[in-house]
């Protein structure tokens, strides 16, 4: 049975540890409740003025990345403050991440 090992109430990142006897293995296992987070990206990409504004403004909030999707992005090899990885962050979030994005667009 996991036992709660750290939790960050700011981004509400809980992590748990697992030992499996028969395996003889250890487990850490990261969570985070997305659920306002996504209530909130939604609406935003179901707003098109919030994208429009913007490109006015020459900048545009593609999508908003918790924690969690953050190290599942690096166990994948994608540093999301790596410049030289946008091109592949952007694939990523297109094709397995597209709840986070802030716009239909494809960037």
């Amino acid at each position: 049975m996991p036992i709660l090992f750290d939790h960050n109430s700011v981004t509400g990142v809980s992590q748990y540890f697992d030992y499996d006897p028969a395996k003889d293995t250890y487990y850490l296992t990261t969570t985070q409740d997305l659920s306002g987070m996504l209530d909130k990206i939604k609406q935003s990409r179901d707003n098109p003025d919030v994208w429009g504004k913007g490109v006015k403004e020459e900048w545009a909030h593609f999508a908003s990345i918790p924690p969690v999707v953050e190290m599942q992005l690096k166990l994948k090899g994608i540093d999301i403050y790596n410049p030289d990885h946008t091109k592949a962050l952007i694939k990523e979030i297109n094709e397995n991440y597209p709840y986070l994005k802030l716009t239909t667009k494809n960037g």
